[in-house]
């Protein structure tokens, strides 16, 4: 049991630090769009006025020549002419790389705050996204030397998103998998599947390289994060792409694989945009449970996730934030009446709708219940398609 409660305490934590990067990638998204309007219009005076620079360079060598040979040794801006005539030119080509390098990050920033294009949904396979990538990155595949092999599920149902757009996330990871392996033997996993529980695609991607190193690993999808920059990257790739799983409601975490190597995991819902309600059912009878589950998912509109006892049930509570709980009253560890108690003391739960089912009608416990505030019980043997009909009008969209 206690490697029970390590585990659900473990899903706890790293459920929190997704809401938190998720706050913080929607802060950083509105920052980011002003910093890059911002620099656009200057960058843009900058790139239009480096060739026109050049040109004149261009003009003015022969006429500094001449003055040379009349007055040698002069200088210019404090710089001899055999510096300038030496140096100039590579100098200007390197303002005018450095101008495109602020560009091209610029333009990433951009697709970093921009969600509108991704917006432009329609019906699409995730292993099309897949072959197509891979068509891309063919070139780089090849120097490299890494196998790709593919677990694709090809009876995965469509579903709504921007092709272009999810493909470019693939394609990130799969270049960035083969940056990150640093020997002769490197390999790379796609693999997708389909969710039937929570109606989402699944897609992961995993190598054999050296992995990431754990004291960097909630940062890499911050902008400008890179262990990359003597490489000349500009640490906007990862967090382009976890913009776009966002805006397709999805959700993308990265782990180190326990031999060498990392994975990342994609979880895109079926239905982007589609308000699925949250239900969690707390009850110990494992056959309730099953039948429950069945039910509510015929619905297709309802998120079902089940615990057997109090203590499950409250960890689950704070990772899964539910719109509904249905709350068997006696179960083991912590009875339904101690799960209320701790529920009235959570603001961020003072929405969520609860039912209490029970086969003990006149006890004690449902008593202390109702005084607390909890006044939907339901009494056991109830018809459980009947139940879930009834329970539409606890849930506000």
């Amino acid at each position: 049991m206690e490697n029970k409660n390590l585990k659900t305490e473990e899903k706890l934590r790293k459920s929190q630090e997704q809401l938190f990067q998720a706050q913080k990638m929607e802060a950083l998204g509105t920052l980011v769009a002003g910093v890059a309007h911002e620099i656009n219009n200057p960058l843009n005076l900058i790139m239009y006025n480096i060739p026109l620079v050049k040109r004149i360079w261009q003009d003015f060598k022969p006429v500094l020549e001449e003055k040379e040979i009349k007055n040698p040794g002069k200088k210019y801006g404090g710089l001899p002419h055999a510096f300038l005539d030496e140096n100039l030119d590579q100098m200007i080509n390197d303002m005018d790389m450095a101008a495109k390098r602020v560009e091209t990050i610029v333009g990433r920033l951009k697709d970093f705050a921009r969600k509108s294009s991704v917006f432009d949904k329609v019906e699409m396979s995730i292993s099309d996204a897949v072959h197509n990538s891979l068509r891309l990155v063919q070139p780089t595949l090849k120097k490299s030397n890494v196998e790709i092999r593919l677990n694709l599920d090809e009876t995965i149902p469509l579903f709504k998103g921007h092709l272009q757009s999810i493909e470019q996330v693939i394609l990130n990871l799969i270049i960035n998998a083969i940056e990150a392996i640093d020997h002769d033997h490197g390999i790379i996993v796609i693999n997708t599947g389909y969710d039937q529980q929570s109606q989402k695609i699944c897609l992961s991607l995993e190598d054999n390289g050296k992995g990431v190193d754990p004291s960097i690993l909630e940062k890499i999808f911050d902008p400008f994060y890179t262990d990359k920059q003597a490489q000349g990257g500009t640490g906007l790739g990862l967090s382009v792409s976890y913009s776009i799983i966002k805006a397709h409601d999805g959700e993308m975490i990265c782990l180190n694989k326990k031999e060498k190597g990392a994975v990342f995991n994609i979880r895109l819902p079926l239905h982007p945009g589609k308000k699925l309600f949250k239900v969690l059912i707390a009850d110990d009878d494992q056959a309730l449970l099953r039948l429950m589950s069945k039910v509510f998912f015929k619905e297709e509109k309802y998120q079902i996730e089940t615990v057997s006892n109090g203590t499950e049930a409250l960890v689950k509570l704070g990772t899964f934030l539910p719109d509904l709980l249905i709350l068997d009253l006696f179960m083991p560890q912590m009875n339904g009446l101690e799960v209320c108690k701790a529920i009235i003391k959570e603001e961020k739960l003072s929405k969520m709708a609860v039912i209490i089912i029970t086969g003990s009608t006149q006890s004690m416990e449902l008593q202390r219940i109702k005084e607390i505030g909890f006044k939907n019980i339901v009494a056991k043997p109830f018809d459980i398609k009947k139940f879930v009909k009834d329970i539409e009008g606890l849930l506000v969209v």
